[in-house]
């Protein structure tokens, strides 16, 4: 079930994700360019570095180290409710 999460940009910014969104999607509506290729967490060209937060991983291309300090912006989100995660974008 996706709920909604908070992505801290390094410039500062706060951008909600809606638990109906991606982060991805939440990014690209607010001018951040995102490649986005598959939407299906497969191929990996959305990947972006992790700063802080604890993520819930729904990809399919990360390995177990990728995973400790990247995500997949179409598919992943905040491991919690209203969680935060802080990328590096």
């Amino acid at each position: 079930m996706n709920h909604p999460f908070t992505l801290c940009l390094k410039d500062g910014r706060i951008v909600p994700v809606a638990a109906d969104e991606t982060a991805a999607d939440a990014l690209l509506k607010i001018g951040v360019s995102v490649d986005v290729k598959c939407a299906d967490g497969l191929c990996g060209v959305c990947k972006c570095g992790v700063v802080s937060g604890e993520v819930e991983h729904r990809d399919y291309v990360l390995s177990k180290a990728q995973r400790t300090r990247e995500i997949i912006l179409c598919q992943s989100r905040a491991a919690t409710p209203n969680g935060e995660i802080a990328i590096d974008l």
